[in-house]
């Protein structure tokens, strides 16, 4: 059910301004069984063929890549949105005639410091008031979550990430934004997962993300995190650069260099996936970084696939059968995408369950691709954060 916030638009720094989006999900398959044996002639079906992209859309949420909002389709919804320093750094240099409301709310928050009367004032880090203000806005224009991803220059410790994530939720408390249309995207680091720990435990739900082994997600898992992010890409290139690291650990020995079909991203999302439905039901697993329609179709019926809008193209490109329409009825045993993760896959398959880690085991597990992705991610992610500091700061004089 979509919540609405025209209510609370008085309260916010900003109004709220709706951008037009895109359809992200499909109507779920009817439970209707067919009378097609008992009957001779059935009145006309309403159904519809479908693409793979609305076929997928049956079996997993999908989420398209924030802030592809020129090509978004009027009166749609996204499925979740994301803000980060990266998003806002994204709008500030954007010259986008559509994005100038985003641009203008983290305007907005920057002066709200020096504002008593402002919700956001509460903030001293211009950073966490824009984050919120924009965050605000998108809880206008999807039907989900807005995650709000944390300083990674926190990564480390324990105590900050939670107080951050706190002040955070209590500035968007503030503005009336509801605490169940939020979660907080926090690094997959030892100290963020702990962080989540207590932070799943006061109601505040989070995302881990940066995760590139299967310690990191059962670490969140066990933390229990609300949705476990894995970044296909980024570990399959770390694969593809490094040919003399072992793919499978469970297969037999693989000469260096020589080629293989196991991908270690694809298996490492499934091994997660099923892991999940067995021992932590209440994580949802999440997959980015999907860079081809086969990505997405190797990993139809995953709870969110986040999707680019390139890849959503090749989808909407290819027709399926599915509730094809022969002017009577829906054509007998059509069919689209198949499901190839299910929760009767995961219950079949042969899983051990992890005794509870703990930082060291955790450290010894992550393997070579972990270690290197993670340090490089929250890196990248770092930089992001003192450009866009940078930026508001030269904006903030330059309005002075």
């Amino acid at each position: 059910m979509q919540l609405n916030l025209s209510s609370q638009r008085a309260t916010r720094v900003v109004a709220s301004h709706r951008h037009a989006t895109p359809v992200v999900t499909a109507p779920r398959r009817s439970n209707r069984t067919s009378s097609v044996a008992a009957k001779a002639v059935q009145t006309p079906s309403n159904a519809t063929a479908a693409s793979e992209l609305q076929s997928l859309g049956r079996l997993s949420t999908i989420v398209p890549d924030t802030l592809a909002m020129e090509t978004l389709t009027p009166g749609a919804k996204l499925a979740a949105g994301t803000v980060s320093a990266s998003v806002l750094r994204s709008v500030i240099v954007s010259e986008s005639l559509g994005l100038k409301p985003y641009e203008n709310a983290i305007m907005a928050a920057m002066a709200a410091g020096k504002n008593s009367n402002s919700p956001l004032a509460a903030a001293a880090d211009p950073l966490d008031r824009a984050l919120v203000n924009v965050g605000a806005m998108l809880c206008d224009v999807v039907w989900g979550r807005v995650e709000t991803i944390v300083d990674p220059n926190l990564a480390t410790d324990q105590a900050a990430i939670t107080e951050k994530v706190r002040l955070l939720a209590a500035l968007y408390a503030a503005l009336r934004v509801p605490r169940d249309r939020l979660i907080f995207g926090l690094p997959a680091t030892w100290a963020a997962t702990q962080a989540a720990k207590t932070l799943e435990a006061e109601g505040i739900a989070t995302s881990l993300y940066m995760v590139f082994s299967a310690a990191q997600g059962i670490a969140a898992m066990q933390a229990g995190a609300s949705v476990i992010r894995i970044n296909v890409g980024r570990l399959r290139e770390w694969y593809d650069k490094n040919p003399g690291a072992i793919r499978n650990p469970h297969g037999p020995r693989e000469d260096t260099g020589a080629p293989t079909a196991y991908d270690p991203a694809i298996e490492l999302v499934k091994e997660l996936y099923c892991y999940g439905r067995k021992y932590h039901p209440k994580s949802a697993i999440m997959a980015m970084g999907l860079r081809t329609r086969q990505d997405a179709l190797d990993l139809a019926g995953l709870d969110y696939l986040i999707l680019s809008g390139r890849v959503m193209s090749q989808l909407a490109a290819v027709d399926t059968d599915q509730g094809y329409n022969d002017g009577l009825s829906a054509v007998a045993g059509s069919s689209g995408v198949e499901a190839v993760l299910t929760p009767a896959l995961a219950a079949q398959a042969e899983v051990k369950q992890w005794s509870v880690l703990t930082e060291p085991v955790w450290k010894s597990e992550l393997g070579p691709a972990a270690t290197e992705l993670l340090a490089a991610a929250l890196k990248l992610r770092a930089n992001d954060v003192t450009e866009l500091k940078k930026l508001l700061a030269s904006r903030s004089s330059a309005a002075d």
